[in-house]
């Protein structure tokens, strides 16, 4: 059949039509189809088993907080939840492992102050940037440290500490558990508010260091709840005052650090509660909101309060933050303090 001019010049252009009729209802079905598959996926969470990462041994606080963590989000979230303990390096082996894995919300870290804000002032080389690869979830709960003497101290109060510490420099010292600690640190926090001059004893562990108090060795610490609830019972140290902006509930008659005249002073040993950066919002939060229900449970507020923890539950974006401050916080003492575990 003979085909026309006026045939032959509108083919063109009617397929031009249809192929761009065609690429825009596909370009619009994807449009649609993206968060779609995004509610999905963030909807069939968790399909799995998730692993929480605890930087540290069994046995410490970490670790406890988080079985407690474990067991609970495992029952409200009808999974399997196992703890990982991969301890090593100051709490940095455990959460590198976290900052280099899937962010996918099945690899989850409880980390504490150390590995989390203290370790990238006290490391060069650090293998991870807390602030850059991960995405919190909550800050969990705190510890804070308590200004603790043995029995026979002849410093009954912050006031006298802080006056002989000042009157002989470089005469007093404190014990830790370890170098780049927050036993560690929290006494280089007070010797730089307080402008005096002290000095360190590294212990193996954080028991030793409550003997140490005990025994006279050593003249003032700065130690968790727990580290000296059985001293503190036994009447072998006293507690001078509390690390924290308001007094715990389980040393009602011990000062916070402000009230007992170095204003403002807060030393926490918190845990926080992180996923690999670039993990979907909708799992975290999904997990936050696990965190936060947990926390009031009647078993775990018990085991908490028998600690010295006290629950906090931050939201991710005010977990963020507060991790920001901490960073620059204990940053500055760090190098205030001329210490480096490179």
């Amino acid at each position: 059949m003979r085909q026309t001019p006026f045939a032959s010049s509108r083919t063109p252009v009617r397929r031009a039509a249809l192929w761009h009729a065609l690429a825009g209802g596909l370009a619009l079905a994807a449009t649609l189809a993206a968060p779609l598959a995004h509610a999905q996926g963030a909807g069939s969470y968790p399909s799995k088993t998730i692993r929480l990462v605890v930087p540290f041994a069994p046995g410490g606080s970490t670790d406890i907080l988080g079985r407690l963590l474990a067991q609970k989000l495992g029952e409200s979230m009808h999974t399997t939840v196992v703890v990982d303990n991969k301890p090593g390096a100051n709490g940095t082996i455990g959460c590198d492992l976290v900052a280099k894995a899937p962010a996918d919300g099945y690899t989850v870290v409880l980390g504490d102050v150390g590995c989390m804000a203290m370790a990238k002032g006290l490391y060069t080389k650090l293998p991870y940037d807390p602030l850059r690869d991960f995405a919190p979830i909550s800050l969990v709960a705190r510890s804070p440290l308590v200004l603790t003497v043995g029995a026979q101290s002849p410093f009954h109060s912050l006031k006298e500490l802080t006056a002989a510490a000042q009157a002989q420099p470089g005469k007093l010292n404190y014990p830790s558990s370890g170098t780049g600690g927050p036993n560690h640190l929290g006494a280089e926090l007070y010797a730089m508010q307080a402008k005096v001059k002290i000095g360190h004893v590294p212990y193996k562990g954080s028991a030793p260091s409550v003997v140490s108090l005990a025994a006279g060795e050593t003249d003032f610490g700065f130690l968790t709840a727990v580290t000296i609830a059985a001293q503190l019972k036994a009447g072998k140290v006293r507690a001078l005052a509390v690390a924290h902006n308001e007094r715990l509930q389980s040393m009602p008659d011990v000062p916070t650090m402000s009230e007992a005249g170095l204003k403002d002073f807060t030393a926490d040993a918190w845990f926080l509660a992180a996923v690999p950066a670039g993990t979907p919002k909708p799992i975290v939060d999904r997990l936050y909101a696990e965190i936060a229900k947990a926390l009031p449970a009647p078993e775990v507020k018990e085991k908490l309060d028998a600690m010295g923890v006290l629950p906090s539950g931050l939201k991710p974006d005010a977990s963020a933050q507060f991790l920001r401050v901490e960073v620059d916080k204990w940053r500055d003492v760090i190098k205030n303090a001329g210490i480096t575990l490179d």
